[in-house]
């Protein structure tokens, strides 16, 4: 498939970047158009872990939030893609499995590029990954790490 759509979601993790190699192999091999995607979590839907919070405090948390996933995005295009002229850059605020598949929809996406990450907590519900791969309507290519 020549030029194909793919969102490459990313944690900002070494592992994630793990799927640079690939990313930039299907861009140079195949035209492709990537859209680079980090997910806020969002903090508004979990209990408080210290004290109670109002809106105003989540939604400062969440904007400052989005400020360092901005800068974030800038340091990692500018240091491994040539400052992603062209990639197309998307922060969300949610539950990561849904706002990827959200994007995939949305964006009209032939392909999902995922590194894979050890789960380390039993009780956190789905991983990310293993949700991706279950529901996602197009392929989800996987970067062992």
């Amino acid at each position: 498939m020549n030029n194909p759509k793919v969102l490459w979601a990313t944690d900002f993790s070494r592992r994630a970047e793990k799927a640079l190699p690939f990313i930039t192999s299907l861009v140079r091999d195949k035209g492709a158009d990537v859209h680079v995607l980090y997910v806020i979590p969002d903090i508004a839907r979990h209990e408080p872990w210290y004290g109670e919070y109002d809106n105003r405090h989540i939604e400062r948390l969440t904007r400052r939030e989005e400020q360092s996933a901005t800068k974030r995005l800038d340091q990692l295009c500018n240091k491994y893609m040539d400052g992603c002229a062209l990639f197309t850059r998307h922060t969300a605020v949610g539950e990561p499995a849904e706002e990827i598949l959200k994007l995939i929809d949305s964006e009209g996406m032939d392909m999902v590029v995922m590194a894979d990450h050890p789960t380390h907590i039993a009780d956190i519900g789905e991983p990310t990954l293993a949700k991706v791969k279950r529901m996602a309507s197009v392929p989800v290519e996987v970067i062992s790490t």
